[in-house]
Parts: C-alpha cells; structure tokens; sequence
C-alpha cells in the first residue's frame, strides 16, 4: 500500500473525482478505447478472394502463413484454433477425466461462432484445390468445422512424405548455389533475401530434433557468396573484429545477423548499379535526339512539303526481322553524310 499527502488527496477530491461517474476498474478499458475497438473491427470486410490458393504441395509452407496472416487481419482466428481445450498453464489439451479423452471446444457464443466458421469454409473450400485439400474440406462438409478442416492439412502436410522431399530439395539447392555461378539477374539483396527464405521454409518443414544450427545456416549462406568481391570478405571480417574486440565467443553469429550484415554490404554495390543504368539510359536517348536535329537541319529546304514534316519522324523499326531496316539510296531523309544535295548535282550537271 502506498501513502499519499493530504494535499494530494484533497486535490483529487476536489479537482479530478467525479462523484456522478462510473468507477472504471484496475487494468481494464476505457469506453473510448472500447469504441475505438469496435469501429475498427466494423471497417474490416471479410473478402475470400484475399485467401492464397493452394495448388500443389510445393506451395502448402506459403499458403499456410498467408491464411493464418489473412485470418488474423480478418478477426476469424477462432476459425482455426485448436478443436479442443487447452490448458493456459501448461498449453496442453485439457482431458476428460470421464472418459479419458480430450475436451472439445466450447465457443462463447454458438451463434456467432457457426456464423464465421460457414463463412471461412466457404473459402477453404474455394482455395483447397489438392487431392487432400479437397478429401479433408469434403469430409467436414455437415459439420463446418473448420477447426478440424484447417488442422487436419496441417498434420498431414507437416509430417507427409511430399514435405520430407520438398525440404530435402530446398537443402540441396542451399547447399550447391552460388551467386557468381548463378543467372539471377537481380540486386544482390535479392539473392540473400530469398536465401534466407529459402533456409526458413527448410526448418518449418523439420522437427526441432532436424533443424539446422545457426552456425550451418551461416556456412551455407557464406558459401553462397563465394567468389563475389564484396560479399565473401564479409564473414572474415566479422570474425576479425570480434576477436580484436576481445569478444569471449568471436566465432558466435547468428544467422540473422549474417544475413543483415550481407544485405548491407550489398547496398552499396546495388545502388552504384542503378545509378550506371540511369546514365546509358539518358546517354542513349540524348543521341537519338541529336539524330532528329540533324536530320531536319539537312532538310530544311522542303520544311513546307506535309509529307516531309510527317515521314521525319518516322520509325525505321522492323518488327519482323528485329531491327532496323535498310535504309533507301534514294531516299531524301536517310542520305549519307557528305553526299550532295539534288540542288548541287543539278549545278554540277
């Protein structure tokens, strides 16, 4: 218990008690923050075309943290919890002790809740569109129960032999790619972004007994950017300046912060390269401009022929052989440099 001064008391007395309002208690909501609340959940409209669309089992990693995203965004997280009870001490089920089995969910209110679970099978229904989507979504077509419906895929995706070879094919390409080998086309943040993507939906695929230590995620990231200058020295570095440092531990890294330390590296290199492609792009159309002004210069004298002014700015672009076409002997806009005009030859005649 805390003691206040008199004159603290008498001036919350006086000055902030309000005798005709209602005494909010410890900890809990304002009704402005209750409104606020409710307003916004009133602007959200539910929309099934917002869902991913699973297609194959590649894609199941994906579609599963786009659903759960778009649920949460939806307020429709009751939709897919777990179909029975869980203790909130020891986040385990809770069991009947009369019939020894697990207890199933009951909702706070049943209407409410049959409501939303329709609707959210609705677009299950409309986005599971593999063989095993389509049997589990079909199975719980009375009931609705989209409870059962989204963690039915969840097991078997989990532990089917379709993700065992989905994660042994995303481990072998780890392992075996290489920036400098590559063709990506892209910036070099790019490439490490979708690596350490690519490591990410390796180990939500795995056990905790299966997944890979920070330290073999770093060698493989590290072996990606062997050969490329200012990248490979990165890890090195790092290493050196710990050890300088005097660190306990200089070799500990976690591999996200390899990741942010590369993608930092590679700033500088991707920033230089927009910046050489922004000058070839002016440089080129700076030429073709001087092309035209030269051109009309040459043919001033027939400035009050139409035709003229409408065939120099002409294309000369062949789309069927995929570049310029020939231009004519005889034609008065494409004449070689040097050559005489038809006024001169007609003097030199």
């Amino acid at each position: 218990m805390r003691v206040f001064p008199v004159r603290l008391c008498d001036h919350f007395l006086i000055s902030i008690y309000r005798h005709d309002e209602t005494v909010v208690p410890w900890q809990s909501e304002l009704p402005s923050q209750v409104n606020a609340r409710a307003a916004f959940l009133k602007s959200i409209k539910s929309n099934s075309k917002e869902h991913k669309v699973l297609r194959d089992h590649k894609s199941w990693l994906p579609f599963r943290e786009a659903t759960e995203t778009t649920v949460l965004s939806h307020n429709l997280v009751e939709t897919i919890e777990s179909p029975f009870q869980l203790d909130p001490a020891t986040n385990e089920f809770v069991i009947d002790p009369g019939a020894g089995e697990k207890t199933p969910y009951e909702p706070e209110d049943p209407g409410l809740d049959e409501a939303k679970h329709a609707w959210f099978y609705k677009a299950l229904a409309d986005v599971c569109q593999t063989p095993v989507g389509k049997k589990i979504v079909n199975t719980h077509r009375e009931t609705l129960d989209t409870r059962m419906v989204w963690h039915e895929p969840c097991n078997h995706y989990q532990n089917s032999m379709s993700s065992k070879m989905r994660s042994q094919e995303l481990l072998r390409w780890a392992h075996a790619a290489q920036l400098v080998n590559s063709s990506h086309r892209g910036t070099h943040q790019s490439w490490i972004a979708t690596f350490s993507e690519t490591i990410c939906q390796h180990q939500a695929l795995q056990t905790d007994e299966n997944k890979l230590s920070d330290q073999m995620c770093v060698d493989f990231l590290n072996n990606s950017v062997r050969g490329t200058a200012h990248l490979e020295g990165v890890l090195d570095m790092h290493y050196a300046a710990r050890r300088a440092a005097g660190a306990p531990d200089p070799f500990n890294i976690t591999f996200e912060e390899h990741t942010e330390r590369l993608i930092q590296a590679a700033q500088s290199h991707d920033g230089t390269l927009g910046q050489s492609r922004g000058r070839g792009g002016r440089s080129a159309n700076f030429h073709s401009i001087i092309g035209d002004e030269s051109d009309e210069e040459e043919d001033s004298d027939n400035e009050d022929d139409p035709q003229a002014s409408l065939e120099v700015f002409k294309s000369d672009w062949d789309r069927k052989s995929g570049g310029r076409k020939e231009r004519k002997k005889d034609d008065r806009f494409y004449k070689k440099p040097g050559s005489p005009t038809k006024q001169v030859r007609a003097l030199n005649s």
